[in-house]
């Protein structure tokens, strides 16, 4: 395991729960028989411990050393200061893909990075906040997968988990549209900020498959917070999240429309 000082994030390549569910569901599911603690094993280092596990807690340190690079990923890298217990990285598995589903009919046996991402904050049952990520590409999955492999979509995924409280607040409030909810909707506004501030040239226009791009510009900012119903959501963020309020600052970023809410405020206090 590794520790991405001086934050409260810990690398750990062990998917020894995964194995152990795997086994359990081979083995005829019997529910005498299933495997307990499964939650526990994802923050010990797996009995075994192998090369695999080593070249993913690199990859993945990998990431993170990127993200402190970039003024919006040391907040978010910050934020995990104010946690009560570490977040813990993990690589996602087969039990990972069946948590918070219906039934198991949807699995991909291939765990690829662009189903493998996610988050489990921290709860009354959960003392530690988990994120589920693939640093690359195993030998099944599809070259396409790639970009859900980059240090953008970590970062998302530590959005969530830094916040649990308002992970679970906001989870549940749908928005009818592309951004499936206001967790999500968030957690895409910090994403663009950063790729806008690394220099991408279009950022995420929605949060579900298949939504359109924007331009990573100042200008596109502007046009993003003329939309009444995005202006409301960034208003709302800006109220309730410190997180929201930091990255405000950050003016000099192309997107960014936490500044753009700002600059507004100024504008009208200048008439």
């Amino acid at each position: 395991m590794l520790k991405f000082k001086p934050y409260r994030i810990v690398v750990n390549g062990s998917n020894e729960d995964d194995e152990a569910y795997e086994w359990w569901k081979s083995s005829g599911s019997d529910p005498a028989k299933r495997p307990k603690n499964m939650d526990d094993m994802e923050l010990r280092r797996h009995p075994f411990f192998s090369p695999r596990h080593a070249l993913y807690e690199a990859m993945v340190y990998l990431r993170l050393l990127k993200i402190s690079r970039y003024r919006a990923g040391q907040l978010v890298l910050a934020a995990s200061q104010q946690l009560s217990a570490d977040i813990y990285i993990n690589p996602p598995g087969m039990r990972d893909a069946v948590i918070g589903m219906d039934n198991e009919s949807g699995i991909r046996l291939a765990i690829c990075p662009a189903s493998a991402a996610s988050a489990r904050p921290s709860n009354q049952y959960l003392k530690n906040s988990r994120v589920r990520f693939m640093p690359y590409l195993t030998e099944s999955c599809d070259q396409s997968d790639s970009k859900y492999a980059d240090d953008s979509t970590l970062l998302h995924e530590l959005v969530h988990g830094v916040r649990p409280r308002q992970f679970e607040k906001l989870k549940p409030q749908t928005t009818n549209d592309h951004w499936t909810d206001l967790e999500e909707f968030f957690a895409v506004m910090i994403e663009n900020i950063y790729m806008s501030e690394r220099g991408d040239r279009e950022v995420r226009g929605g949060h579900q498959a298949g939504a359109n791009t924007l331009p990573a510009t100042r200008t596109a900012s502007y046009q993003f917070m003329e939309d009444q119903t995005n202006y409301q959501r960034v208003k709302d963020a800006l109220k309730r999240e410190k997180l929201a309020q930091e990255l405000a600052k950050l003016d000099d970023i192309p997107f960014n429309p936490f500044a753009e809410f700002n600059r507004a405020k100024r504008d009208l206090r200048s008439i």
